[in-house]
């Protein structure tokens, strides 16, 4: 079974290190890749990191810390994992988002040495917010504590509160030294008082349901191949056979898929995930997203969506621009519900005027016509960013308003 795990938590409190370990102790880094490493470590002047396999960027490990999201996969003794290591740093929530998005399980880091910080708080939010309901938490650094158990069980009980206020439960925590490899993968000797799993074990107890999903196609752009008009996007969810009907929305073009190209040439049935182009005798353009037409797409010039915002303020009639899936249209913010302190999730406020930097939001907005999707359903296009001059916020759709 293959498995999607987001790693989240505070800045250098490990989550990059924690990947590498995985990596290194199930034999999945590529042959030479440890000497590479070990020399650009020497090259910067910096001790040798199992965070390095992650942060490999030129820029990143010149900085040490992530910057973008870092997709990684390695086989458990179970299953096998794509892992995302999501940036830290409160300016890179929108990549943190965007990495989350397609989780099936995350797995909050905190440092044993410092505890619960600002961002332990604000990723907690955000996966619940995404929808993440599967959530173990690794308590790492313990080799900075000298593996004490005290200093284990204060950090379990301060998380334990703090995710109880996201209505998370039952959740496993792991005492673990990620550098020195305590409890990541192999169960650690210097911490007997522990006789739970180790991370690994715990990932490989996590079930995952695949439900069947409507066909939904973002188109990107339209060229002229030959004599075909073939329409370029990206299957996001369901599958597309030739000689499908089908419509576009928000354009209302309906028609028959006559061919599905690849670079290699036709293929008879593209599935979620796959970018192809697409031949049909009508003209449709970018932002276009395709459905069948027994489940077509609905188009909307109203939702309600739920947002972090990552500078300046925001208030009630302000116009941005939207973007959603290839979409960008014009917004106004119609009316702001509920403001949301972004580390607790705790509504502050009812029908604010406004919320300022950091702070969360659920809001009504009134748009151009697009397409949108309950993130729930599916996250492709339940998920959008709002511009003005550039990003200002980043969010996920609640209900749409057909």
């Amino acid at each position: 079974m293959n498995v999607n795990v987001v790693i989240i938590g505070h800045v250098d409190h490990g989550k990059s290190t924690l990947i590498g370990r995985l990596l290194y102790d199930s034999e999945s880094i590529m042959e030479g890749r440890v000497e590479e490493i070990q020399k650009l470590a020497e090259e910067y002047k910096r001790r040798f990191e199992f965070a390095y396999f992650i942060d490999s960027f030129d820029d990143e490990l010149k900085e040490e810390r992530t910057i973008d999201t870092t997709g990684v996969m390695f086989k458990g003794q179970k299953n096998l994992y794509s892992i995302t290591d999501v940036p830290g740093h409160k300016e890179f929530i929108k990549n943190m988002l965007t990495g989350a998005s397609h989780a099936d399980v995350a797995v909050l880091v905190v440092a044993a040495d410092e505890g619960i910080q600002e961002q332990t708080g604000r990723h907690a939010f955000l996966i619940n917010m995404l929808g993440i309901k599967q959530l173990s938490v690794v308590v790492n650094k313990m080799d900075l504590v000298d593996y004490k158990q005290e200093v284990f069980e204060t950090i379990k009980t301060g998380v334990n509160k703090l995710l109880a206020s996201f209505g998370y439960s039952d959740i496993e925590f792991i005492p673990a030294s990620a550098m020195e490899g305590d409890n990541i993968y192999k169960p650690s000797p210097r911490m007997k008082w522990y006789e739970g799993p180790t991370l690994i074990q715990t990932l490989d107890e996590v079930e995952v349901s695949k439900e069947l999903k409507p066909l939904r196609f973002v188109v990107q752009d339209t060229y002229a191949v030959d004599s075909d008009k073939v329409v370029v996007g990206r299957v996001e969810s369901g599958t597309l056979n030739k000689g499908d009907s089908v419509v576009f929305q928000p354009s209302g073009v309906r028609g028959t898929i006559e061919k599905i190209r690849v670079f290699e040439g036709e293929i008879q049935e593209a599935a979620q995930g796959d970018s192809i182009g697409i031949v049909l005798d009508k003209e449709v353009k970018r932002g276009d997203v395709c459905g069948l037409v027994e489940a077509p797409p609905g188009s909307t010039e109203e939702f309600l969506g739920e947002a972090v915002l990552l500078e300046n303020n925001l208030r009630k009639g302000d116009r941005l621009e939207l973007r959603c899936g290839t979409r960008r249209v014009k917004c106004e913010i119609k009316e702001i519900r509920e403001r949301i302190n972004s580390e607790t999730g705790e509504i502050v406020e009812r029908y604010p005027a406004e919320i300022s930097e950091n702070e969360a939001a659920t809001i009504l907005f009134a748009t151009e016509p697009l397409v949108v999707e309950r993130f729930s359903d599916i996250p492709e296009l339940g998920r959008f960013i709002l511009v003005r001059d550039k990003n200002v916020a980043a969010g996920v759709v609640l209900e749409a308003v057909r």
